[in-house]
């Protein structure tokens, strides 16, 4: 395992449930689906490498000396509306609303993990603690089930098959479990070697790829508005059913006169659709028109070459690449379906297996010769703006935790989840940074109701109300 295209983030994930469980049979689910096979991997211990890898190191039997998961758990003899912190956690409403973000789930951190969790990969490595830690909060009527992990173990979509792993153990269905796969070589490292010449393209990235002097303009652009800039306010908005699908309408009306080389007309995403109020907001927020450089985060199974997403197997890796948009002043005051389109075509354009081979050898490269992997494309004097998907990993549902359930603790009148899954989720880097513009969409709630947290100046965010309250 590399850290190529990673950085240091520490993240914990939080499922919420209003049932109680039984936290010792979660525990040791989990303990027993890092038993199984390759899965073992995870209950390692990170280690440096040699030269920049970095390694995970199994021991050759978990014991209670050394486990596979690091474990705490808490227990309050009171209901969670009564919790000082707990109460905090947001409830949905009945249209869109902004939650601010140090009061609500910035405050919760202590439920998240124990006071001594590693929090940053020097703790990792100066410590026999395994890679995951699993805290437990039991209150009288719910239970708070958090995972701590790197992002250099893995990304959103290698937690969601975790989860998804765990509850089939939790569940008796260990037959079930699906391979581990990519465990014993890096598929997107050695991936690019096996094209042959005459498959080999070249990347649509590199003419605006932001190297040399280009990059040090865009880090003096950056950090510019880093010291002089509006400060960026992180919060957590919640969009209504409803408001996703009427905004989504408008964006595919928007387009309506719009047809491609083949007479059709084009289509977008949801995902697409809020990516143009992000980009109108950061742009209507600017002191003097920039292009804004958005970097979508895209995941690369069953997109690279010999990475399949075929039934029974998992990739349980950070296997995550950016698509660039360069969305110029003039697009940004153009319709909304335009903006959504034109990020619609970066991403198909650059999802390709060709295009992605190509940007995994310029990566390659970098790593091989020392230089930071991490790859720019755009304007040196583009605003970045970051948007992260991770809807896809259907976080309010992966987690069936029907077989641990103690006592039911919402009444069916008032709950919407079903018995042991979650009523709510949310995600937190351990440190926190000021950072860029930034969407991250946690994904939909059994209503179909998105959370989505974010970071913009307050001009952007009241754009972005301002936008979204018109549907």
């Amino acid at each position: 395992m590399d850290n190529r295209g990673s950085d240091d983030i520490i993240w914990t994930t939080t499922w919420l449930f209003n049932d109680v469980l039984d936290a010792d049979k979660l525990h040791g689910s989990l303990c027993r689906l890092l038993e199984i096979g390759d899965w073992r991997k995870l209950g390692g211990r990170l280690r440096r490498g040699s030269g920049r890898k970095l390694e995970l190191h199994a021991p050759p039997q978990f014991t209670p000396e050394r486990p596979a998961v690091n474990y705490s758990h808490e227990v309050f003899s009171i209901k969670m509306g009564e919790h000082p912190l707990a109460s905090k956690i947001p409830q949905p409403a009945k249209g869109p609303c902004l939650h601010s973000f140090v009061d609500t789930l910035e405050t919760t951190r202590p439920l998240m993990y124990r006071k001594d969790v590693q929090a940053t990969m020097e703790d990792y490595f100066a410590s026999d603690d395994p890679a995951l830690s699993l805290h437990i909060v039991s209150f009288e009527d719910g239970t708070m089930v958090s995972l701590t992990w790197s992002h250099h173990i893995f990304d959103a979509m290698g937690v969601r098959a975790v989860v998804n792993a765990w509850s089939l153990v939790l569940a008796g269905r260990e037959a079930e479990v699906p391979a581990l796969n990519g465990v014993h070589a890096d598929v997107l490292y050695e991936g690019p070697e096996k094209e042959s010449q005459e498959q080999r393209q070249e990347s649509s990235l590199e003419p605006t790829r932001l190297s040399g002097f280009r990059l040090l303009l865009f880090a003096f652009y950056y950090f510019w508005g880093q010291v002089w800039g509006s400060k960026l306010e992180m919060r957590l908005l919640f969009l209504p059913k409803k408001t996703l699908e009427n905004l989504h309408a408008h964006v595919l009306q928007d387009m309506a006169s719009v047809s491609d080389n083949e007479g059709e007309t084009p289509w977008v995403s949801e995902s697409d659709a809020l990516l143009s109020v992000y980009t109108k907001a950061v742009s209507r927020s600017q002191p003097k028109p920039r292009p804004i450089l958005l970097m979508n985060y895209m995941d690369l199974r069953g997109r690279f070459p010999g990475v399949s997403k075929t039934e029974g197997l998992s990739y349980v890796q950070n296997m995550l690449a950016e698509c660039f948009t360069t969305i110029s002043p003039t697009l940004a005051h153009s319709s909304m379906g335009e903006i959504a389109l034109a990020c619609r075509k970066s991403l198909q354009q650059q999802s390709t297996p060709g295009q992605l081979a190509a940007l995994m050898r310029i990566m390659r490269k970098c790593w091989d010769s020392g230089e930071d992997p991490m790859i720019l494309s755009g304007p040196p004097n583009g605003e970045l703006l970051v948007s992260t998907n991770w809807a896809r990993g259907a976080f309010f549902h992966v987690a069936q935790f029907g077989p641990a359930v103690v006592k039911q603790g919402g009444d069916d009148s008032t709950r919407s989840n079903p018995l042991g899954c979650p009523r709510f989720y949310y995600a937190l880097p351990l440190n926190m940074t000021r950072g860029a513009n930034a969407g991250v969409n946690l994904g939909k709630d059994h209503n179909g109701n998105v959370w989505i947290m974010g970071s913009f100046n307050a001009k952007a965010w009241d754009s972005i109300m301002i936008q979204l309250q018109q549907y």
